[in-house]
């Protein structure tokens, strides 16, 4: 069912996203980056954001590239609230016997830095 709405929900995922995460995250997006940080795979319960997307001024090529797993865990701090709410408000109006969904969210770098993916469990209720 979650695919049906793929778009709605990725669309109204990233708009909250750009809504909701601080100043300080969202100055170093790339300029190119126009409207989608987070894509997801909704049915199978997969969100995948690449950092590389956050390299304004160089940022991910001179700072978070060399401290990858600490940026990672900076940003999910901020963000997994974020997509919590969310999701809970999107997914209730979907299906109201839909009671709990769990996601993992990938946090990549640039495929040709060779960073190990860093993964986080988040339970939306």
């Amino acid at each position: 069912m979650l695919n049906l709405y793929r778009q709605l929900i990725s669309t109204n995922l990233n708009n909250t996203i750009f809504e909701e995460l601080s100043e300080e995250w969202l100055d170093r997006i790339s300029p190119e980056v126009r409207s989608v940080i987070i894509s997801g795979f909704y049915n199978a319960g997969i969100l995948t954001i690449n950092l590389s997307d956050f390299n304004k001024n160089e940022f991910y090529t001179k700072t978070i590239r060399h401290k990858f797993p600490h940026y990672c865990e900076n940003l999910y701090i901020q963000i997994g609230p974020i997509i919590q709410r969310c999701l809970r408000r999107m997914f209730l109006g979907f299906n109201p016997n839909l009671l709990e969904y769990k996601v993992v969210l990938f946090m990549e770098g640039n495929d040709d830095d060779h960073l190990e993916p860093v993964k986080f469990h988040l339970e939306i209720f």
